[in-house]
């Protein structure tokens, strides 16, 4: 069996990254109305109170929580280099984002957005990329040869 032609390739993997953050989007939104309304009782402060309180409640939740701030910590740093790699616009969106709605969407988003500059670099993808685009040196794409790569990757 062949492997898929780039711009195939690039179409798959922008559809996983776009199931992912609908997924996570349905299901965190899901949860966090869940817990509104059982602590709707105890006014908006209070649901604060009561989230923080049950997220912290035990070495297990805090476990889970430090993995966490762990994770969205070095997927920044990740998002901040690949967001300078390919021209990636209000990275930092991504990376607040990641507390606001869930880490599972903001960096699938963020995926997908980074597939989409990719694909269009590569010529077989939307045109979210500027005339000016390059592939940078470090890049493990197959690229055709019409793209400019002259000025290497952004630093």
């Amino acid at each position: 069996m062949r492997p898929p032609e780039p711009h195939e390739r690039d179409r798959r993997l922008r559809l996983m990254y776009a199931l992912c953050a609908a997924a996570g989007f349905l299901v965190m939104a899901t949860m966090a109305v869940t817990f509104v309304v059982r602590n709707a009782d105890a006014g908006p402060w209070g649901v604060m109170r009561n989230f923080l309180r049950d997220a912290t409640g035990n070495l297990a939740s805090d476990f889970v929580y430090a993995d966490l701030a762990l994770t969205w910590a070095a997927l920044g740093a990740f998002m901040v280099v690949e967001a300078r790699r390919w021209r990636i616009r209000h990275v930092w969106a991504y990376i607040v984002g990641a507390p606001a709605l869930a880490l599972v969407v903001s960096f699938s988003v963020f995926m997908y957005v980074r597939q989409s500059r990719i694909a269009a670099a590569r010529g077989t993808g939307p045109a979210t990329a500027t005339s000016d685009t390059t592939v940078p040196a470090t890049s493990h794409a197959t690229v055709p040869a019409t793209v400019p790569a002259s000025k290497g990757p952004q630093r």
